[in-house]
């Protein structure tokens, strides 16, 4: 075994041994390329990952898969920076563009009242651009100056190695950026705002330290573009309305925890993830519509949303909405 390569012999979901192997295509992609590239390995090993299927929880997950230490260099230097998030970001503010989620947000603020929203990790992957949009005004010019303030502001303070005159320089436009922002926000509000939330935690299979635009965190970005407040995904004092998890739960190796936290912190819990028959070498595991039928037999209620949301699926993909409380799940009941 090439010491790059690690066995997870038991199912990173359900911690089930029980398996059957699913015969693959080896495929390649824009992020395996660069995985062969950097670690200079070749399809030969690439094809030593073998995928298997839990009959348990129904997760297809990849086996032998590379190291934690492994993981974190791919989604740290490898391919550090979350691309498609990014561009979420970018194409809002630049062209107002909304990630593409259907008719979600539509359906959820109509049914849910919700105070208190949460999501898991990736910050402009989920919802928190459609709550932006409905709570300031929907104004070009407004979302130009916004998003380059904000830049301004967190790169201004960058001086390290420079002098301390351009040290001063640097603080005093620092603040003037940060009460252009506040300016902006208060002039451009529309509506009250509700309390968001970015749990966080390190894990070494997603995104964090190296996902950086302009050489600017993703979460420093977005709490203050976005008015997230940032915490830790075990601090548990907060009730919640809805929590998001968008194309996050496959990008940490203790999915289960983070799942369970979710539900219990929260009436509704929002996942999107991929749906890969073909599991791709980047991913550890994938979901699959069985994956829902083992949360109704642990009594979690659960609605595919995956074609009642109305979008057009360039990939295969799911969307699920679910709850610990039946009566919560009624207010959805007609959607079945």
């Amino acid at each position: 075994m090439d010491n790059i390569f690690q066995k997870y012999n038991k199912c990173v979901f359900c911690n089930s041994s029980s398996w059957i192997e699913k015969k693959q295509l080896f495929k390649e992609n824009f992020y395996v390329k660069a995985i062969k590239s950097d670690l200079k390995i070749s399809d030969y090993q690439l094809k030593k990952m073998k995928v298997y299927e839990c009959q348990k929880c129904h997760i297809l997950q990849n086996n032998p898969w590379f190291t934690k230490d492994i993981s974190r260099k791919i989604y740290s230097n490898i391919y550090g920076q979350h691309n498609r998030s990014w561009s979420n970001v970018i194409n809002f503010f630049k062209k107002e563009e909304l990630p593409d989620h259907g008719l979600l947000f539509n359906l959820i603020s109509k049914k849910i009242k919700i105070k208190n929203y949460a999501e898991y990790n990736a910050p402009f992957m989920g919802l928190f651009l459609n709550f932006f949009k409905n709570e300031y005004k929907n104004n070009k010019n407004f979302y130009k100056d916004i998003f380059k303030n904000t830049i301004s502001y967190l790169t201004s303070r960058q001086v390290a190695g420079e002098s301390k005159r351009k040290q001063k320089t640097s603080f005093d436009r620092s603040r003037y950026f940060l009460k252009k922002i506040n300016f902006l926000k208060k002039t451009n509000i529309k509506k009250k705002r509700i309390n968001k939330f970015l749990f966080v935690d390190n894990s070494s299979l997603a995104w964090g330290q190296n996902d950086n635009y302009k050489s600017i965190n993703s979460r420093s970005f977005s709490s203050e573009l976005l008015d997230l407040k940032i915490k830790e995904f075990n601090q548990n004092n907060l009730k919640l309305d809805v929590f998001g998890i968008f194309h996050t739960l496959d990008h940490t190796f203790q999915p289960s925890k983070i799942f369970d936290f979710a539900l219990k912190n929260s009436k509704y819990v929002i996942v999107y993830c991929h749906k890969n028959e073909n599991l791709s070498k980047q991913h550890l595991f994938s979901l699959t519509d069985g994956f829902l039928k083992y949360l109704n037999k642990k009594k979690i209620h659960v609605i595919d949303l995956t074609n009642i949301i109305q979008k057009i699926y360039k990939s295969p993909e799911l969307y699920f909405l679910c709850t610990k409380q039946k009566k919560y799940i009624n207010k959805f009941k007609e959607l079945k």
